[in-house]
């Protein structure tokens, strides 16, 4: 397997064919101060799963602060900022989950009960608040697994902890349409459990985690999910090693939290965002150091920068708290940091003109946060070919030594 760097160019990708989520073609700036939300209803606990639908984030399982296993599932409203209560999971109690959302639906898959791990595959439909038993994964079962909606109705589990007591590199594909289950490449590095994951532009990223003899990692790769060359790709480590953190996906691409031992000084409440690149440092989270808690975000307009975080534990309690940190944007304005785009509209070509050595990739993405081309910059004039781009929409993101901006344009023929 080739680990080096990513191909130079992709081609353009055909156009998703579920719902699409708005994309805010905006730059971000320092991130504001957390603010305390209404508490999350059910006991405290941790290692809770969660899938976010719509403008709805859905949370439960987990350990409760009495040490039972627990099946109810709750359902907080973005725009109201309120709970309430949906149909618990019509099996056993459980914990160490993994959540995902294919189109209009949540899943989980895995985890642990009293019996010990499992390999099921759970679907929730909240048109109809109920859940209907999938097909489960043909491999042995496993928990504290990482996963990520993939492309064309499918998502990806990866790593976690076998039945057999020993962490896994394996990843797998499973398909919505045809509820099936198909291996992929594994993940490299260390085999690992308890990682974090979430949804850049390039792809699914994983990282961190605890090794076979639940060491600490600070490793971190990425899967291109909607260009797939079969191939993950190194990026830029974490800060500090960390199992048992969360990550957010979408726009607001984070790490929160996390442990790297099993004593209460050892867990932590530091946040990290990134930027395709590198890793740039948050405000930590008030509610104090948390592992094993939840994270949520998205991608369409009204989340963008926006995190939600809450539960876990500090390996001395389980917590009930329910958070959002909100990143304050701002439209990024003509020949801000240097840059130029011409014509706008683009027709067949667009021209980038940015300062030397300032950026060092480029990227369009969909409105979807679908990324459809990109390639690199090696010279301070740039031509991108928008031919086969439909008339539309669309967002110019450019990473590099001076982070990640994001620039709006419209292609018309």
């Amino acid at each position: 397997m080739n680990r080096g760097a990513r191909p130079d160019a992709i081609a353009l990708v055909p156009e998703r064919t579920w719902v699409v989520f708005m994309l805010a073609a905006q730059l971000q700036v320092p991130a504001q101060n957390w603010q305390q939300l209404a508490d999350f209803p059910g006991t405290a606990r941790d290692d809770a799963a969660s899938f976010t639908i719509g403008d709805r984030i859905y949370v439960g399982t987990g350990m409760d602060a009495g040490f039972q296993l627990t099946d109810d599932w709750w359902c907080f409203d973005r725009m109201t900022e309120q709970w309430s209560s949906v149909a618990s999971l019509p099996a056993s109690a459980r914990q160490y989950c993994t959540g995902f959302t294919i189109a209009d639906t949540g899943y989980i898959f895995g985890g642990v009960d009293a019996n010990g791990a499992l390999n099921e595959l759970w679907a929730y439909h909240p048109a109809s608040d109920a859940w209907e038993q999938k097909a489960s994964l043909p491999a042995e079962a496993r928990y504290a697994c990482v996963a990520v909606t993939g492309f064309y109705w499918n998502a990806i589990v990866a790593t976690g902890m076998l039945a057999s007591g020993i962490p896994t590199k394996e990843a797998w594909k499973y398909d919505a349409p045809s509820d099936s289950w198909t291996m992929m490449a594994p993940v490299p590095g260390p085999s690992r459990h308890r990682a974090s994951c979430f949804l850049g532009a390039g792809g699914m990223v994983i990282a961190g985690g605890a090794d076979s003899t639940f060491a600490p990692l600070s490793d971190v790769w990425s899967y291109p999910i909607w260009f797939e060359t079969g191939e993950w790709y190194p990026e830029a480590p974490l800060p500090a090693p960390r199992f048992a953190a969360d990550g957010s996906w979408g726009n607001a691409q984070t790490i929160v939290g996390g442990a790297d031992g099993p004593g209460p000084s050892d867990v932590h409440a530091d946040a990290w965002r990134w930027d395709e690149t590198t890793w740039h440092a948050l405000p930590p989270f008030p509610g104090g150091p948390r592992r094993g808690a939840i994270s949520a975000s998205g991608t369409d307009t009204p989340w963008t920068g926006t995190i939600y975080y809450g539960t876990g534990s500090d390996n001395v309690q389980r917590h009930n708290d329910w958070w959002k940190l909100e990143f304050p944007t701002g439209m990024d304005e003509e020949g801000a940091h240097g840059i130029t785009i011409a014509p706008v509209p683009a027709n067949n070509a667009m021209r980038v003109i940015i300062p030397a050595g300032a950026w060092s990739e480029w990227r369009i993405i969909a409105l979807d946060s679908r990324p459809v081309m990109r390639g690199p910059i090696r010279d301070t004039t740039t031509e991108l070919h928008t031919a086969a781009l439909p008339d539309g929409s669309y967002v110019l993101c450019l990473t590099g030594p001076r982070g990640a901006v994001r620039r709006p344009f419209q292609v018309l023929h």
